[in-house]
């Protein structure tokens, strides 16, 4: 007998034909799902759950309007998940009420009302103040509120307490005026930012309206925080990392926002990590930056600009201050004034015209600084000296911008051809420009704007982007001194010369900041060779 193995016959009209038995289907055994996969399984649940919620109100108007509030108005980063209401009034302050939010004119309305209420404060808190917040949802207004009001005109209490974001500070009467009364302002004039809640010390408001961002954005290392729908329980949001958006869910702890969970995809996970580190490497850097503004605006150095002219003579006092500092003096003259060498508690009172402050705080981040009078009088060179760089006039902005195009390992330079700059009196369209190049105008940045001032002649002012807003991505706080450092908005910074329009970008590289910052190690000969 034949023997076949493996194969099996079939007869078909007489013919044996023989065939391969069927083989057993392999069975496949998937891998168990990583950690990180579940992960991911869990984020995408929750978010459907959140899309199941019925959503809050949010307030669609200000997040429409958002990117030209936060520019034009210094405001805590915060979220409304309702509108807040001024409830019950008196006809005569509702009438005043919409006459202020009404569309139009809005400083027009707020000098009617000054008229109106000036010797009444608590009326006239009752028709500015939103359930206590400093509130608008239109940029004209939000800049006019922040910068025309102050709390002195609307209390008379010694004690206030002024929540911004979620923090709340007290605010003391001295003087007639209100000031902090702790924390690193202590002292200080307590001035009011869009979207502060203020209430008399003891007196209870309804309940917040609003959640902080607090540093989640800095903490993620995310490039922005897009929000998409609020809920009771939870936030969607899509977390952006340069290029790429990551869905979330975030919550609210102690007034403010946290992660609850972000879905990365696999393919998109090493790009994500990448642009993490970069832009945590990045705050950490502008935060230094940020400590050595805060310094020389806690010292109030004067802007270069004799008290007494012959002609115009800015800049010119800057000599004559580092002679009789390095000569033990503690006074100098010019045009028969005099001004002192050294402000309170023996801080060096330095002189400076706007470039100054920008190269003074790359120095002062660098380590290189003038010694206060108790440590006796030098000037300590760190790791970057702007005066050994070779740079034809340090102190004119034009040859810093010609210096950063000149050193492209150091500095990134964007110029905005004459042709495209929007001067600032062209607000909408200025704006509207400035949030579709938002990328290109990051914090750490040096911005410089021409244009004509009151004398019709061109004028150069420089000055440096501190922050952004979390969720749009706007350039926010601007440093500088004009007339003496300064934090303030876009609005703030130009208002001045409304002519004037931004003319160049000068950035520099993150690995040079992080050199002369000390964050990587190297000497100061090492910096000079980058």
């Amino acid at each position: 007998m034949l023997l076949l193995v493996g194969l099996s016959t079939v007869a078909t009209f007489g013919i044996v034909r023989y065939r391969q038995a069927a083989r057993p289907t392999p069975v496949v055994i998937a891998p168990p799902p990583t950690e990180e996969a579940e992960a991911n399984k869990r984020c995408e649940l929750r978010r459907r759950e959140l899309l199941k919620e019925v959503a809050l109100p949010g307030v669609p108007a200000l997040e429409t309007a958002r990117a030209e509030l936060v520019a034009r108005a210094k405001a805590e980063p915060v979220i409304f998940f309702e509108p807040p209401a001024a409830g019950a009034l008196p006809q005569d302050l509702l009438a005043l009420r919409a006459q202020l939010f009404r569309d139009g004119v809005p400083w027009q309305a707020l000098n009617d009302i000054f008229s109106k209420l000036k010797r009444t404060p608590k009326r006239l808190r009752q028709v500015l103040l939103t359930d206590g917040y400093l509130y608008a949802e239109k940029p004209d207004l939000a800049a006019l509120l922040s910068s025309g009001i102050a709390l002195n005109q609307l209390f008379t209490e010694h004690d206030l307490d002024v929540t911004r974001g979620d923090t709340t500070r007290r605010a003391l009467r001295k003087n007639g005026d209100y000031v902090w009364a702790e924390g690193p302002e202590a002292g200080q004039l307590a001035r009011l930012w869009l979207f502060d809640r203020i209430a008399v010390r003891g007196e209870s408001l309804s309940r917040a309206k609003h959640i902080s961002f607090g540093d989640l954005r800095e903490r993620l290392g995310a490039t922005s925080i897009e929000i998409e729908r609020l809920t009771p329980s939870g936030i969607l949001a899509r977390l952006v990392y340069a290029e790429h958006e990551v869905p979330a869910a975030l919550r609210t702890k102690n007034g403010r926002l946290e992660l609850e969970c972000e879905a990365i995809a696999p393919e998109s996970k090493a790009a994500v990590e990448i642009a993490r580190q970069h832009n945590q490497r990045r705050d950490r850097v502008i935060a230094q930056l940020r400590v050595v503004v805060n310094e020389q605006v806690e010292e109030g150095l004067p802007f270069d600009e004799p008290k007494t002219e012959e002609g115009q003579q800015d800049g010119k006092l800057r000599q004559e201050w580092q002679t009789a500092y390095l000569q033990g003096q503690h006074k100098y003259t010019f045009n028969g004034d005099d001004y002192p060498v050294f402000g309170p508690r023996g801080v060096p009172r330095t002189p400076q015209v706007c470039v100054d402050f920008i190269t003074d705080s790359l120095e002062r981040l660098a380590g290189t600084h003038w010694q206060p009078r108790e440590a006796g009088r030098a000037r300590v060179v760190g790791r970057l000296d702007f005066d050994a760089m070779g740079i034809e006039n340090r102190r004119s902005v034009e040859n810093l911008i010609d210096f950063g195009t000149a050193h492209p390992e150091w500095f990134e330079i964007l110029l905005i051809p004459e042709t495209e700059r929007v001067v600032l009196a062209d607000r909408a369209r200025f704006f509207r420009r400035l949030f579709e190049l938002r990328s290109d105008f990051q914090p750490g940045d040096i911005v410089a704007i021409l244009g004509p001032r009151d004398d019709e002649k061109l004028h150069y002012h420089s000055f440096f982007i501190l922050a952004s807003d979390p969720a749009t991505a706007m350039p926010t706080l601007l440093a500088a001194n004009a007339g003496k450092p300064r934090i303030r908005s876009w609005e703030g910074e130009m208002q001045n010369a409304p002519r004037r329009a931004i003319m160049a970008r000068v950035r520099p590289r993150l690995e040079w900041l992080e050199a002369i910052a000390g964050l990587d190690g190297k000497s100061a000969s090492e910096v000079a060779k980058l």
